[in-house]
């Protein structure tokens, strides 16, 4: 594959960081963004760079995604250091556990500006350079919650969701391109989110929502995340990956 430029949202931990590092052993330079979790971020930083090669770069980049002036501002300083970017993944996102009657206009607004408009802001940003290159690939990191509302709130939910609608639109449209636009559902990722503190016990109980012996990890959305990267065919399309969890 040539060699490519990208920028990982919320690739702190979990399965943005996960991608970030199957970017790098592809000989990527990557650029990541957290938002507060300091700690995380170095020990991202320091793995990450314990991957690469002569000739990548590895950038940390601090802030909100769901600000447009912060994300304008990190995508100039990703040109300025590491060059035009080509692949975009939108992994960040933030759920607040919240019942329809418990959910405050705040914690709605604050959910879809990060999850949904955050992911907008940057796809705004990275178009022309993907244009200019007749290259690139979006990913934008759905969830289960997308299609059967899940349990962390009806904000939650939307912003899922929206991320779908703006999937299959940007498909579309920039398909003459050369740019595919496709999303991944994730469920039950055992190592990744609110799962990865849970207790053996917890797990377990969770396991009876799948029909396959295991819950998931962070290498299954990373698979199926280098899938997307190597199908110049396959756009608008949504991997679900929940151990079969539709079909309880």
């Amino acid at each position: 594959m040539r060699s490519i430029v990208s920028v990982v949202t919320g690739g702190g931990k979990g399965i943005g960081l996960g991608i970030a590092e199957a970017l790098v052993r592809r000989g990527a330079s990557v650029a990541v963004t957290y938002r507060s979790d300091k700690d995380a971020a170095k020990r991202a930083l320091h793995r990450l760079k314990s991957l690469t090669a002569q000739g990548q770069g590895v950038l940390l980049l601090q802030g909100d995604v769901g600000d447009p002036e912060t994300v304008a501002d990190h995508y100039q300083r990703v040109r300025e250091e590491l060059g035009p970017v080509t692949v975009l993944v939108n992994n960040a996102g933030i759920m607040p556990q919240r019942s329809m009657e418990a959910l405050s206009v705040e914690d709605w607004e604050a959910t879809i500006r990060v999850n949904l408009s955050g992911a907008f802001f940057w796809c705004k940003q990275v178009v022309g350079d993907m244009k200019e290159a007749r290259f690139g690939r979006i990913v934008n990191i759905s969830s289960i919650a997308a299609r059967g509302g899940g349990v962390v709130g009806p904000h939650y939910a939307a912003s899922k969701a929206g991320l779908l609608g703006l999937t299959r639109y940007a498909a579309r449209e920039l398909a003459p391109y050369g740019i595919t636009v496709n999303a991944i559902a994730p469920a039950f990722i055992e190592d990744a989110g609110i799962f990865s503190d849970w207790s053996d016990h917890k797990k377990a109980e969770l396991r009876k929502k799948v029909v396959v012996p295991r819950l998931g990890t962070v290498q299954d959305v990373v698979r199926a995340f280098e899938y997307l990267l190597d199908s110049p065919f396959v756009t608008g399309v949504t991997l679900d990956l929940n151990g079969g969890a539709f079909m309880i």
